[in-house]
């Protein structure tokens, strides 16, 4: 469950603070350490019932034909529906509900009737926010993380401390951007993300060595496909007994003696 969360510490101290770690000059290590699923928070009685949920698709543009047309990767729950250009650099830019024409026969199905004025040069994926039946629960928990600075220098190891705590403390939204993991096999699928990082204490268990430690709180989201005989909505109530009226899907029939 911890997702990528050490590598993404890594990857961002080491990017940060190339004059430190990327020479050498100080040595560094981040371990995930202990794991506490939140028992209180994570109990769903209804984790195994269909329901509303939201989903997030990245497609991919296509510049040489940005009409489409684009398929969802679930079939939408009835409802709103957004979507989104997005740039290389992950800037997202609105569509208008005109520049977005859906299939009628295949609500999964989608094309594009862009305005001419937009700019696409820079566009290279569509994102789409909209409901489905899902079957999924949520599950919270708290990680901690230690950060080792290790150094004959005493100098060089209180400034790598000071900076590292800047590089955290300024780069938390980064930090949990980067550790955000998704895994999927078969019918089931996990998404993995950090809602909130930070520094819990320092220490110097030796004379060489700096030691931080982080505290994460995780919410990890199970899902799993529908089956066949899942989330199919009600079209008839009927009353045993009594014919069909197609002209009244509902037709609750009842006696009372008098």
């Amino acid at each position: 469950m911890p997702g990528s969360l050490p590598d993404a510490l890594e990857t961002l101290l080491t990017t940060s603070l190339p004059g430190l770690f990327g020479g050498g000059a100080v040595g560094l290590s981040v371990g995930g350490g202990l794991l506490e699923i939140d028992q209180e928070q994570s109990a769903d009685a209804t984790a195994s019932e269909p329901r509303p949920d939201d989903r997030v698709d990245d497609l991919e543009f296509d510049p040489q034909d940005p009409a489409g047309p684009y398929t969802l990767t679930q079939p939408p729950y009835p409802g709103p529906r957004r979507v989104w250009l997005v740039t290389g650099a992950d800037d997202r830019i609105t569509l208008r509900p005109k520049e977005v024409i859906w299939d009628r026969t295949d609500a999964r199905v989608f094309s594009l009737a862009l305005r001419p004025q937009r700019d696409v040069s820079a566009v290279t994926g569509i994102r789409v926010l909209y409901g489905v039946t899902a079957v999924y629960t949520k599950v919270k928990a708290v990680q901690t993380l230690d950060v080792r600075l290790e150094t004959s220098d005493a100098g060089m190891l209180e400034r790598a401390e000071s900076l590292v705590v800047a590089v955290i403390q300024l780069n938390r939204q980064r930090l949990a951007d980067g550790a955000r993991a998704s895994y999927e096999d078969g019918d089931y699928s996990a998404i993995v993300e950090i809602k909130n990082v930070g520094l819990v204490r320092g220490t110097t268990p030796e004379d060489d060595v700096r030691l931080l430690l982080l505290r994460a709180e995780l919410e990890l989201k199970a899902s799993r496909a529908l089956g066949e005989d899942e989330g199919a909505p009600i079209e008839r109530i009927l009353t045993p007994g009594r014919p069909p009226d197609p002209d009244r899907p509902i037709d609750i029939h009842i006696d009372v003696e008098a």
